[in-house]
């Protein structure tokens, strides 16, 4: 039989194993108090999410300030050498810091060699703010001519403008079939005769025909009815004929002028 030998130390060994023993109990207390904590804080934050509100809540806005925010820009400030010198090199002026307004660049010439503004006078604004009179038509100076030649000349201004009618119906640039020209259908020789230098100018031309007018008058002692005959066919057939022209075409021109004539008196 063996005998069992107890040594000093077999105090400690019963120690360390009744040590052993309360971690081993102590152990499924500590990890059960873990999982109930993971399961709280897991219920807590379902929570706080099935509960969770949009926006601030009142203890966020009491906790920090809100800063409203402007869709606006803030321009930026110019700076002071802007503001004491407005003028840019390009010559543009700026107004605050937004739009460019075009300034005259600041002359460098001496005062003596700048030009002087000419000033144009009251008088001369208010004659250039009148109403210009309207240019004259062809017509009114065909009329102011004829009057200048009726007196320059002694005759009746509605016999010369019966002659006009006559001859080119008012149609200054008129040219006939024999080469007669203008508006008293003068003959280029007869032009030239009666000193007539453009005879589609029409203070030329009526001049000229209504100085032949009275050529042919003074030379057939006043008879209107041969002058106006001699005007048409020429002064020698009046004088072959007699005054008595046997041409259809010039008796019916006398005709026509005489009676051109007394419509306008």
């Amino acid at each position: 039989m063996v005998s069992i030998t107890s040594y000093p130390g077999s105090k400690s060994l019963k120690s360390l194993s009744n040590a052993t023993k309360h971690l081993v109990n102590r152990i499924p207390s500590a990890r059960s108090r873990r999982f109930q904590d993971i399961l709280s804080g897991l219920e807590t934050r379902n929570f706080k999410i099935s509960h969770k509100t949009r926006g601030l809540t009142i203890a966020d806005y009491r906790a920090r300030a809100l800063i409203p925010k402007s869709r606006y820009r803030r321009l930026p400030q110019s700076s002071d050498a802007q503001l004491k010198d407005p003028v840019s090199r390009n010559g543009f002026k700026k107004i605050g810091n937004r739009f460019p307004v075009h300034s005259a660049k600041i002359s460098t010439l001496p005062p003596a060699d700048r030009k002087p503004i000419d000033k144009v006078p009251f008088e001369t604004q208010l004659d250039k703010a009148k109403p210009q009179p309207a240019a004259l038509t062809d017509r009114q100076i065909i009329e102011q001519t004829v009057k200048k030649a009726a007196a320059k000349y002694n005759l009746p201004p509605e016999l010369i403008t019966a002659v006009i009618r006559a001859e080119s119906n008012f149609k200054v640039s008129a040219v006939s079939s024999a080469g007669a020209q203008g508006l008293m259908q003068l003959m280029p020789a007869t032009a030239r005769e009666l000193g007539v230098k453009n005879p589609f100018d029409i203070g030329q031309n009526i001049d000229g025909g209504a100085k032949y007018l009275r050529k042919m008058l003074d030379r057939f002692g006043g008879s209107l009815r041969k002058a106006l005959a001699a005007y048409n066919a020429g002064p020698g057939t009046v004088m072959k004929y007699d005054g008595r022209v046997p041409y259809r075409e010039t008796r019916q021109y006398v005709r026509r002028v005489m009676r051109f004539s007394r419509q306008m008196t």
